[in-house]
This record gives C-alpha cells, sequence and structure tokens, in this order.
C-alpha cells in the first residue's frame, strides 16, 4: 500500500483507497507553522516570567494537530468527493480544534512573544475597542461572537458560496480560516465565563442553545431537502448525491447539538449554584 499525495482541489480521489488518500495543503501547513511558532514563543517568555501554563500550551498543540489532521488527511482528500467528510473536516474544526485553541489562551500567550512595539500597539488596540463598544452600546463579546459564528456557518453553506469554496482552493482556506476563527472566538468567550458573575453563566447557556437551534435548523434543511443543494457532488458507487448529503446534515445536527447541550447544562448549573450561593449570602447579611 503505497501513500497518495494529492493538491487542494485535485479531486482525483476514490473510494478504494481510504487511508492513503493524503492533501499537501501547502498554504495551511505554513500558516498553522506560523501561528505555532508565534504561539511557543510567547509560551517560552510567559514560563520565563514566572506565569508558565503547560496545560494552555498542551491544549493548544493539540488543538493545531486537529486543525492539520483535518487539512490534511483523508477526511480533506474525499471532502472533494463526498459531502459528508467535509462536513467531518467542518466538526473537527469547530468543535474539536477550537475548543483546543481557545484554551491555550493564544491571544494572552502570542502578546508575550512579541516585541514591546507590536505588543503596546495590540493593547492600545484592545483597549481602544472595548471603549468603542462600551460608546456604542455594542452587545457583550459572547453575543457577538454567537452571532458572528452562526453568520459565518450560514454564509458558508448557502450552495453558490460552499459550490465555489470547494472549487477554489483559495476560496476554500478562506472558508476554513472564517469557521476556524470564528469558532476560537466563540469558544474563548465560553471559557471565559467560567470565570466570570453568574449573568455571564445564564449568557453563555442562552448563547450554547442558540447554536443548538441554528445547527439542528441548518442540519434539518440539509438532511430533509428532497434534491441535491450542491452542484460539486455527484455521488458515488456507493453514495447517492442525495444519500451523502443526508448523512452531512444529519453530521451537522446531532454530533454538534450534544456537544453545545453539554456545555449548556454544565454553564446552567452553574448559573444555579451561583443563584443560590449569592442567595445564601444575603440570607446570611439580612440574619445579622
Amino acid at each position: 500500500m503505497t501513500l497518495g499525495l494529492t493538491t487542494p482541489g485535485a479531486a482525483t480521489t476514490t473510494l478504494g483507497s481510504p487511508w492513503t488518500a493524503w492533501v499537501l495543503d501547502v498554504p495551511a501547513i505554513v500558516m498553522l507553522a506560523g501561528v505555532t511558532t508565534l504561539y511557543l514563543r510567547g509560551a517560552v517568555a510567559r514560563a520565563r516570567r514566572g506565569v508558565a501554563r503547560p496545560g494552555r500550551t498542551a491544549a493548544f498543540l493539540g488543538g493545531v494537530l486537529v486543525v492539520l489532521l483535518a487539512q490534511v488527511s483523508p477526511v480533506a482528500a474525499f471532502s472533494e468527493v463526498l459531502y459528508w467528510p467535509h462536513m467531518v473536516q467542518h466538526l473537527l474544526m469547530t468543535l474539536v480544534a477550537a475548543p483546543l485553541l481557545a484554551a491555550g489562551s493564544p491571544v494572552a500567550t502570542v502578546r508575550h512573544g512579541l516585541s514591546p512595539g507590536p505588543r503596546h500597539m495590540l493593547v492600545r488596540f484592545a483597549r481602544g475597542s472595548r471603549s468603542l463598544r462600551r460608546r456604542l452600546g455594542a452587545p457583550h463579546p459572547l453575543v457577538m461572537a454567537t452571532i458572528v459564528h452562526i453568520a459565518m456557518i450560514w454564509l458558508w453553506h448557502t450552495p453558490p458560496v460552499y459550490d465555489a469554496a470547494v472549487a477554489s482552493p483559495a476560496l476554500h482556506l478562506v472558508e476554513h480560516a472564517a469557521f476556524l476563527g470564528s469558532a476560537v472566538w466563540f469558544w474563548s468567550e465560553i471559557w471565559a465565563t467560567a470565570r466570570r458573575h453568574r449573568r455571564h453563566q445564564a449568557l453563555a447557556t442562552l448563547c450554547l442553545g442558540a447554536m443548538i437551534i441554528q445547527g439542528g435548523a441548518l442540519g434539518a434543511l440539509i438532511t430533509f431537502a428532497s434534491t441535491s443543494l450542491y452542484d460539486v457532488y455527484h455521488g458515488t458507487p456507493a453514495f447517492t448525491a442525495l444519500e451523502d448529503q443526508q448523512l452531512a446534515g444529519a453530521l451537522m445536527w446531532v454530533p454538534p447539538g450534544f456537544v453545545y447541550g453539554s456545555m449548556a447544562v454544565r454553564r446552567f448549573i452553574a448559573w444555579m449554584r451561583s443563584a443560590e450561593a449569592d442567595l445564601r449570602r444575603r440570607e446570611t447579611r439580612s440574619a445579622v
């Protein structure tokens, strides 16, 4: 059995060689290498300052590995032939890689690895953006992240945009960057709620619920469509185009619902416990 390498856009993979079809996605590899280098520089700088976070570094590197596998493994190769492997590719990035990357505190860590000039510019930009959001009355960052992530999911799954992305390696890379970037932002805000006031636990519960609803709605639209929605997929001897689409829709519907639902339950429990603790403190103060 020999190793077969293809380049993105060269849909020559067949179902006869599922474990030997790998994609040499040079742009994705270069981008991942660059981001990882910046992150590791920041991690080393934090360690020198006595604020090392080995667990977060391990989480980030695990996320990078998952993204790499999603981009170069047979999942990527078959995503140009069948819809459901493409959906698996998206789920690996948004439900596995993104939470791991977000758990690694990427922005804070990379900031430590920058030289003083760029680091101060980044800090000023962050402060300015927070001040602007307050003046404009912008919604909470978690709400904004949820809206942007949902918008990216629906935009890139509209048939004309999806077909164009599969046909163009450059646009395909933009699509994956949009999915991954918005997902990392969303999960970063979700992780941040664990360290904040109970109102943020309630907000996280609602935003996770919104993710469940939108994923179920889009998954149902794809699963129960009476015809194939995408021109780039024509089926194989093993799957008709419609069967392929139905499996992809089910994958979009069920696994994300389980992940978001599990996290929503955790945030809801934390919300209830925080509310109960606040109530006990008020009762104690009133009894004194």
